[in-house]
């Protein structure tokens, strides 16, 4: 059943790519968090988050540190991206993308624009991408 009410989802998104949001979120979010942090990107923190930790974390199988441990700096301004993202790499639509490539990124960005979300596609561009990938591929 999609959930095309909502303008922060896509046609696409059903209560199975919600669910699989709602159980791994946090962990990607630190994740993700972590990543930028390491590449020296704005924004990064160090969690000493590793993958496992964050395999782990959305499974449900190692509890996800609370903010004075993981040194929490607010609101998560990429989740709407990571989100998107992880939803596609669960959806049966994106399903015959083994890899990312253009076509995929097309198609994700025809997508992300007809939101209308406020947030140009190149911003949010590379939050997509982690978060498909995460989706998709969960243990690379």
């Amino acid at each position: 059943m999609a959930m095309t009410d909502s303008p922060e989802h896509p046609g696409w998104w059903t209560t199975h790519e919600s669910s699989g949001w709602e159980r791994a979120k946090e962990a990607l979010r630190r994740d993700w968090a972590q990543t930028k942090y390491d590449f020296g990107l704005k924004f990064g923190e160090d969690l000493h988050q590793e993958l496992k930790d964050t395999v782990r974390q959305a499974a449900g199988t190692e509890p996800i540190p609370g903010p004075h441990v993981a040194n929490e700096s607010g609101a998560w301004s990429d989740e709407a991206a990571v989100r998107y993202g992880y939803g596609a790499g669960l959806s049966p639509n994106y399903r015959s993308h083994l890899t990312w490539s253009p076509e995929l990124e097309s198609q994700l960005k025809t997508d992300w624009e007809a939101m209308r979300s406020g947030r140009p596609w190149e911003e949010v561009r590379l939050a997509v991408r982690y978060g498909w990938t995460r989706a998709s591929r969960p243990h690379d």
